[in-house]
């Protein structure tokens, strides 16, 4: 009934006014277009990363011209078995320069010598089929080709590709063959795409992975073949100009694919006629995309130092998207750098897009680990609709390191297909679409954060060993040794070390050291604290900056200071980060779980017989123990 059916569609698009079945294939295109769902997101996902410098409304208008020609090419075998000779003539344009090419194989110089032709697919490329109908007495060319689950069906479309001479040879016993007929010095056909899965080769297409065939290029370099690219280029309804262009000779197989596909490349991206002019609604660049292994690249078959050296570049582009929602807290923050460190190593084709309060891009500028930044909207009716926006940027995975309902409905705005994060026993995240189940043996109280989200993205994939060296720090001249001290706590009092211990401290370090220099740092609201600590001592000896520096600013003078003294608050992450000693006073929080954790002088201290995870109030903590941390620091330096 289904081939029926097919015949009685070709017969019927054969004998029925171009105009007319033109415009049925453009109607069901948009209405194919309309429909496709997820496809069509991906479809469109695909085209901005392919022409990022066209417009939206370019790229919607390629998308639903190549749905038309989707709906002309599935037309145009059934239709052209009923064509008229000299319809048939008028499908294919030829010129002489190509006639030339192909002359050669007939009775020129490259006569008797094996060729294997690539064939993409395009809108027309079953108007290959009349190859032998156009050059007579060309050398036998064999097509390989996945045949269809319906015997019948599958014998009539074999018969129909067949009957001007082609050969058609099936994929599933299909090889073997086309050895042969190479060996025989005729001519075989692979249509190529971008899928070979795991028995293809990890190399890139329009600067994104994917998994190319090596078959055409094996054939090539075992029997000493010419090998070629047929563009069958749509000028018009069911009509197409012949190209073929030969590939350079190579040395492997890859070379063959990766040169293959930058003409290919070049082709879709001549001008807007020729950007539909393939099947752009499959998907092409799944490979190394399933969330067990996002955060690696398998080693197997792995080309992308040769496709880069043939390309001539050397650094993989960056074009696959990944868009991490970062912590909102400063601390939390720094704690991810690691990650994000082991995330650029491990995939060199991420471009990474950071999402953050907009207080921290001083930050983000400063850690080199991701190309764009975009800051969070201030709250309120747009806060979302800003979001739903973003979904015309097309990530392709979306990785959040917070955990409130609130970021998880953000990413699903933006239509990324891939939303990673971690769920805790007992909680629920029903927007994300790959959740790392976080596991009930493991103990956060035990474990540090970073350890905790590290465990996660092994869980996607990640095999790098996480790089906690601070960032390069220059030793200053200074006068005077300094010493910072960050008083105040953002979001918890009790984390707080008393006023007066900290006047202790300064009165203590001024006495045993008269040369120190003594910085207070905060945020506006730790003024009131950081004027009570400097009340009565000398302007000379301490400077007050509370909430008269911005981050960039706080960096920099972190970065100045011999040593850092502070509660268990952001900044001590930040000057731990920046290479910078720090003595931190913990108390009734956890430094097993959020202590600093790059690898630069750090002292904890708790008070006596607090257990290492903490639970203790923190005045327990003296002066005179800060004092002794810090002297070793301030101590005869250098100026």
């Amino acid at each position: 009934m289904t081939l029926f059916f097919i015949k009685l569609i070709g017969r019927l698009s054969a004998a029925a006014p171009v105009w007319l079945i033109r415009a049925i294939c453009v109607l069901l295109g948009r209405v194919i277009g309309l429909c496709a769902g997820a496809r069509r997101h991906m479809t469109l996902n695909n085209l901005h990363h392919a022409f990022p410098g066209q417009s939206e409304q370019w790229r919607r208008k390629a998308y639903y011209e190549a749905c038309a020609r989707v709906v002309e090419m599935a037309l145009f075998m059934p239709a052209s078995r009923y064509f008229s000779e000299s319809r048939l003539d008028a499908v294919l344009e030829v010129d002489d320069e190509l006639r030339a090419k192909f002359e050669r194989y007939i009775s020129g110089d490259q006569q008797g010598k094996p060729f294997v032709v690539m064939l993409p697919h395009m809108t027309m490329s079953e108007a290959a089929s009349l190859l032998p109908r156009v050059f007579p007495g060309l050398p036998q060319v064999n097509v390989v080709f996945r045949p269809l689950n319906q015997p019948a069906l599958n014998a009539w479309v074999e018969e129909t590709r067949s009957r001007f001479g082609f050969r058609q040879l099936s994929r599933r016993s299909g090889y073997n063959d086309a050895m042969a007929a190479l060996r025989r010095s005729e001519g075989v056909g692979v249509l190529f795409d971008q899928d070979a899965s795991k028995s293809g080769t990890t190399s890139l297409f329009m600067g994104r992975l994917v998994s190319m065939t090596n078959l055409p290029g094996l054939m090539a370099l075992r029997f000493d073949a010419d090998i070629h690219l047929l563009l069958l280029e749509r000028t018009q309804f069911w009509q197409a100009k012949l190209s073929l262009q030969q590939l350079p000779k190579c040395e492997t197989p890859i070379e063959v694919a990766v040169r293959a596909h930058n003409l290919l490349e070049a082709y879709l991206k001549r001008d807007s006629h020729s950007a539909p002019d393939w099947l752009w609604l499959h998907d092409r660049w799944g490979h190394q995309s399933s969330s067990h292994k996002r955060f690696k690249l398998a080693t197997k078959r792995m080309k992308l130092e040769m496709t880069n050296a043939i390309n001539g570049i050397t650094e993989t582009p960056r074009k696959t998207r990944l868009w991490v929602r970062m912590p909102n807290w400063l601390g939390d923050v720094v704690m991810v750098l690691p990650l994000l460190r082991a995330i650029r190593q491990a995939r060199p084709d991420f471009e990474i897009t950071l999402i953050g309060k907009a207080a921290f891009q001083p930050l983000f500028d400063r850690l080199d680990v991701g190309e764009r930044f975009i800051p969070l909207p201030q709250q309120g009716r747009g806060y979302f609709r800003y979001f739903y926006q973003l979904r015309r940027d097309y990530p392709n995975t979306y990785l959040l390191f917070t955990n409130s309902t609130r970021s998880d409905l953000e990413a699903f705005l933006t239509r990324c297909s891939q939303r990673m994060g971690m769920v805790r026993p007992g909680k629920k995240r029903q927007l994300l679409t790959d959740p790392f189940l976080l596991p009930p043996e493991i103990d956060e109280t035990t474990t540090h954060q970073t350890q905790v989200w590290e465990l996660m993205l092994q869980r996607y994939g990640l095999v790098e060993s996480l790089d906690t060296s601070p960032l390069p720090r220059e030793e200053s001249v200074r006068a005077r040794p300094q010493v910072a001290m960050i008083c105040g706590t953002e979001n918890a009092p009790e984390k707080r070390w008393p006023i007066s211990h900290w006047r202790a401290l300064v009165g203590q370090l001024l006495a045993t050291v008269p040369e120190v220099e003594i910085v207070l740092f905060g945020t506006p609201a730790d003024r009131v604290i950081t004027d009570q600590v400097a009340d009565g001592f000398s302007g000379g000896a301490i400077q007050n900056l509370a909430g008269k520096t911005d981050l960039a600013a706080f960096c920099d003078g972190l970065k100045q200071c011999n040593v850092v003294v502070c509660n268990d608050t952001g900044g001590m992450h930040l000057a731990n980060m920046l290479g910078t000693p720090v003595v931190v006073v913990f108390g009734p929080t956890n430094p097993v779980r959020t202590g600093p954790i790059f690898d630069a002088p750090k002292h904890i201290l708790q008070p006596e017989g607090c257990p290492a995870t903490g639970g203790m109030p923190i005045e327990g903590v003296s002066a005179e123990r800060v004092l002794a941390a810090v002297r070793p620091y301030v101590e005869g330096a250098q100026s």
